[in-house]
């Protein structure tokens, strides 16, 4: 009897080199990433790849899988109901034939993830796989051309189900839609409404909690870091991988660029110039006098690029006594949600317009590709304008 066990193995880099071990299924049925079974153990692997092990007759067969769990999983399971069609159209007395011509998507996946890595967009790329691998899990198809619009209606269910919210549902969809129509199918035809979701006002921080906050910092480093946040609008990546050269003292200018050494590309490829408030000016060229070895503004002791900012904030938030004290960050690990390293950019780009800066001129300095984006930022700005209007007016 033909064997159609297909055998999800992971092809890692080990201590005693490269070996293949089963890997790790967990209990809600999705792989877990770099871990396998040795000796009856689960052991994890960081480097290597998967293979879906089979056998023609008694020969033992293995199939690169990629890199990617989720992907594997879902190669593993098409190829097991693959075989066991064939064993059971064989014993039927029916050829099947694989038309050539038909679009795997799981192979047009991994052209379209290596698309967008091609182009520098690494974490697009890394979207792009969660939310297709998803798809493609819920869906259960082989090809392109057997998606159905009700495919689409599938997948945002089992989102909902999952407890996603609208926002990330109507996101995940854009993801999806791009695939396929890398895919070349009919995207307005299979999905001729997108997820509709509340668009929330930004939130910004009041003067008062930034003054605690920063009045209770006392370590000159981080204190620049913040401030430059705040000042200066930068997005999160834009500020890790911000570098000394990058600041010129002369003309009082922080200029955002990509680091191509670091895989950093500015979003939108909105490179800009900006100008740096007098006050972080000085306190910027102080800090550069006495530290002037290093090349990352805002690195570690070690120069190296700080991804634990947001960390970082909780930290300081907690020390300071600004935990809220009421949302489930600060009751299960007293990490307070109200605060984000986002938030300090759309606290910069609210206060500019505040000031009276017109909205392209906010649009440049905060490197906004359109006026849509900038104008969601006007609602908090106006707020407080409208409650001096009203506590203005003479009522009786």
């Amino acid at each position: 009897m033909a064997n159609k066990k297909v055998v999800l193995i992971r092809l890692c880099k080990t201590e005693k080199g490269w070996r293949r071990y089963r890997a790790v299924i967990g209990k809600n049925g999705r792989v877990k990433p770099g871990f396998v079974i040795v000796d009856g153990k689960e052991r994890k692997y960081p480097n290597g790849r998967y293979q879906l092990r089979t056998y023609v007759g008694s020969r033992m067969i293995y199939r690169d899988a990629g890199e990617n769990a989720a992907a594997a999983l879902t190669a593993q399971t098409k190829t097991e109901h693959l075989l066991q069609a064939k064993v059971a159209a064989k014993e039927a007395g029916v050829k099947i034939e694989e038309v050539p011509g038909r679009l795997s998507l799981t192979r047009e996946l991994n052209r379209f993830v290596q698309a967008a890595e091609d182009r520098g967009s690494n974490s697009a790329a890394a979207v792009y796989r969660t939310a297709a691998d998803e798809f493609l899990r819920i869906v259960g198809k082989t090809f392109a051309d057997e998606i159905t619009p009700e495919d689409i209606l599938l997948h945002q269910r089992g989102l909902r189900k999952r407890g996603c919210e609208q926002r990330t549902i109507a996101n995940r969809h854009a993801c999806i839609t791009a695939f396929l129509r890398f895919c070349k199918l009919d995207v307005k035809t299979l999905a001729p409404a997108k997820p509709k979701f509340e668009k929330t006002v930004p939130e910004v921080y009041a003067t008062e909690e930034l003054r605690t906050f920063f009045g209770s910092i006392k370590d000159e480093h981080l204190y620049l870091i913040f401030e430059i946040l705040l000042k200066c609008g930068l997005r999160e990546q834009e500020a890790v991988y911000l570098t000394w050269e990058n600041i010129d003292f002369a003309t009082g200018t922080l200029r955002v660029r990509s680091k191509p050494e670091f895989d950093f590309k500015i979003k939108d490829k909105e490179e800009r110039d900006l100008p740096i408030p007098a006050d972080l000016l000085r306190r910027l060229k102080s800090y550069r006098e006495q530290h002037p070895a290093g090349r990352l503004v805002t690195g570690t002791s070690t120069d190296k690029p700080n991804h634990k900012l947001l960390r970082t904030l909780k930290r300081l938030v907690k020390a300071a006594g600004l935990n809220c004290g009421q949302c489930a960050g600060c009751k299960t690990h007293k990490e307070c949600e109200r605060w984000w390293l986002h938030k300090f950019r759309a606290t910069c780009i609210t206060r500019l317009l505040q000031s009276g800066m017109d909205l392209r001129t906010v649009m440049k300095f905060s490197g906004h590709s359109d006026l849509e984006s900038v104008m969601r930022y006007l609602s908090p700005a106006a707020d407080t304008v409208i409650k001096a209007h009203v506590d203005g007016v003479e009522w009786m």
